[in-house]
């Protein structure tokens, strides 16, 4: 038999282990990559779910809005309001003329004594 070469068994044997070691700090970088990832993931998906969650709530009190926002025909009716309004004053300027004028005939019959 021939003896044992023990340098080069030690040789041999520190190969396996550099090998085993390298392999499992490939696997242990790219296990936590991948768990890195997968929390980005996450909080980008809880985040946007958040953000569609928000806008879902902003929608509907829109919506609600909308729905106590006045009709065409509402909106005619306060016009037609407005102009009514307008007449009245525009009827009552005309009174307060006619007011101020008899007014003033008094004011003036009353300084002349009553004389014309």
């Amino acid at each position: 038999m021939q003896p044992m070469n023990y340098l080069a068994l030690d040789f041999w044997w520190s190969l396996i282990q550099g090998a085993a070691t390298g392999l499992t700090v490939l696997w242990v970088w790219l296990t936590n990559r991948q768990k890195v990832n997968s929390d980005a993931i996450e909080k980008l998906r809880d985040n946007i779910s958040d953000n569609v969650t928000g806008l879902d709530r902003r929608l509907i009190a829109v919506e609600k809005d909308l729905q106590r926002i006045p009709t065409h025909q509402d909106i005619s009716k306060v016009h037609d309001r407005i102009n009514e309004t307008n007449e009245n004053v525009k009827n009552m300027q005309g009174n307060l003329k006619q007011i101020s004028r008899t007014v003033g005939l008094i004011h003036e019959h009353l300084l002349n004594g009553g004389k014309r």
